[in-house]
């Protein structure tokens, strides 16, 4: 069986003092912030143990793609340049017929596509360096994701410093983010990704620091993001772009400076329009109405099969049919983000770890609420989202990459998976409005003198 091995036992203790001797000595560099240390601290030790226990359930209880596709896959083609170097070329192929029929026999017609395949080629870098031992694969890509998750939190602190312990536990501290992003996968990957993306994008335009650097990181960002999940560079650049503009207007004091930065910005949207009326139906294309109909054939077909495996427990949800046009799209939006971000709901899990997601959903979903619900909540809600450009971009992306999520999945167990990279974003947007709330009615509290 595919997984751990008595190797895995006998060599995790070594790479993870290797891992624990490199968190130290990025540990130094807040020796003299006694806040950053306790965070950076207690987020690392926290990320190790669900690294270990996401490994060991993925072993031995849930299995699925990040054990039998991603690291199967990666142990396989490693092995194939091992026995012939000169198949190094692997690691530079796209996906398709030739990566296929590679494949093992259980995964054929995964590796013809280039979004599963560019993972198999990071699990293949890293069995280079683990052995092929899974549960090394996992902890140095959850270390990588902690690393990622940490530097999110430097962005969104740089914003709003007061906000410090909230921040760390919306981008360190949530569960199903933190469950979900403990092993090779997508997800892994992909919010990993896009939190490197987002730190490396601020330096580079804000603060102009290590410009060689963070070009490096953000085009290798950008790159990978899109070749395995395009719809979130689709939802997550136009509102970042639109951040930084406001941003540079902001703080820019030369009045020719902010008079260019006022006119880029009508100029970025026009472009962005024009793009997207040019361009839309090619980044779109996987979400026409033929290749929903077809994706919802397939995966219906392979979550029967699962459903069959444990017992007919099932965790089928459907939120209608899709027409494939902007109005159907329209129509099916409100399911579709409530769906991402509230569901499981209570009474539809069937498992622990289901249950333990919908708990989660639960609070979210009253935390969300509750800010409605405050004095002049439904007011100083939206007037934040449409003043506080932070707010924007965080929120909207969300709501628009919670409809992609929404739509394209048709199982919770998948859906808690691919939710993970916008609820840091998603939570960070409410947690600065609540900011706000509070502030204001602290105000109105205070006694006229």
């Amino acid at each position: 069986m595919i997984g751990l091995t008595l190797y895995d036992y006998l060599l995790f203790p070594l790479y993870f003092f290797i891992v624990y001797r490199i968190f130290k000595k990025l540990r130094l560099k807040y020796k003299n912030d006694r806040k950053l240390y306790l965070y950076f601290t207690w987020g690392f030790r926290i990320k190790i143990v669900i690294i270990i226990v996401y490994t060991l359930l993925s072993h031995y209880v849930i299995r699925g793609d990040a054990v039998d596709l991603y690291y199967g896959e990666g142990k396989h083609f490693a092995q194939i340049i091992k026995d012939n170097p000169a198949r190094i070329d692997l690691l530079f192929t796209r996906g398709g017929k030739t990566t296929d029929n590679l494949a093992s026999e259980e995964e054929k017609g995964y590796l013809a596509m280039e979004s599963n395949y560019m993972v198999v080629k990071v699990a293949i870098i890293l069995c280079f360096l683990t052995f092929s031992c899974f549960s090394i694969v996992n902890l140095i890509i959850g270390f990588i994701a902690f690393l990622a998750s940490w530097r999110l939190y430097l962005f969104f602190l740089e914003q709003y410093p007061k906000l410090h312990r909230e921040f760390a536990i919306a981008c360190m501290g949530i569960p199903t983010v933190l469950f979900w992003s403990a092993g090779i996968s997508k997800d892994t990957i992909c919010v990993a990704l896009l939190a490197f993306l987002t730190y490396s994008m601020y330096n580079l335009v804000v603060k102009k620091e290590k410009r060689l650097f963070n070009s490096l990181v953000v085009i290798i960002a950008v790159y990978m993001i899109y070749q395995i999940k395009a719809y979130i560079a689709v939802s997550y650049f136009p509102f970042f772009i639109f951040f930084l503009i406001l941003y540079k207007i902001k703080e820019t004091k030369t009045p020719i400076m902010r008079f260019v930065l006022k006119f880029s910005l009508p100029l970025f949207l026009a472009s962005l329009i024009i793009f997207l009326t040019y361009y839309g139906e090619d980044l779109m294309k996987d979400f026409s109405s033929e290749k929903v109909l077809e994706n919802i054939s397939s995966q219906q077909k392979e979550f029967t099969l699962q459903a069959q495996r444990t017992e007919g427990e099932t965790a089928f949800f459907s939120l209608g049919e899709f027409d494939g046009t902007p109005i159907g799209l329209m129509k099916m939006a409100p399911k579709a983000v409530i769906a991402t971000f509230f569901r499981p709901f209570i009474w539809e899990s069937h498992n622990l770890i289901m249950l333990l997601s919908s708990l989660e959903a639960i609070v979210m979903l009253l935390f969300t609420l509750g800010l409605f619900i405050r004095p002049k909540g439904f007011v100083l809600f939206f007037s934040t989202y449409f003043t506080n450009s932070l707010v924007f971009y965080c929120i909207t992306f969300s709501l628009l990459f919670a409809l992609f999520v929404g739509i394209s999945s048709f199982n919770f167990g998948s859906l808690v998976r691919y939710k993970i990279p916008c609820i840091p974003f998603f939570v960070c947007g409410l947690l600065v409005i609540k900011s706000r709330m509070t502030s204001e009615q602290k105000n109105n509290n205070v006694a006229p003198v």
